[in-house]
């Protein structure tokens, strides 16, 4: 959820974790459908809502 909470597609992450895109996928929906997420979006959404990812600081701060 931390990587697609950074912008990393599927297989991004997939190469970063050494797994298949599919496994990612698979794993995304999943978390999807237990937190009751409509789409990736929400899915990013509720990772920042609850601390999972940190917001980047503003530019210049």
């Amino acid at each position: 959820m931390t990587l697609a909470a950074h912008g990393k597609s599927n297989a991004e992450i997939a190469g970063e974790l050494f797994v298949s895109p599919l496994t990612v996928r698979s794993h995304i929906q999943h978390a999807m459908t237990k937190l009751d997420a409509r789409d990736r979006t929400q899915l990013v959404v509720i990772a920042y809502q609850n601390g999972l990812v940190a917001p980047r600081p503003a530019p210049g701060s």
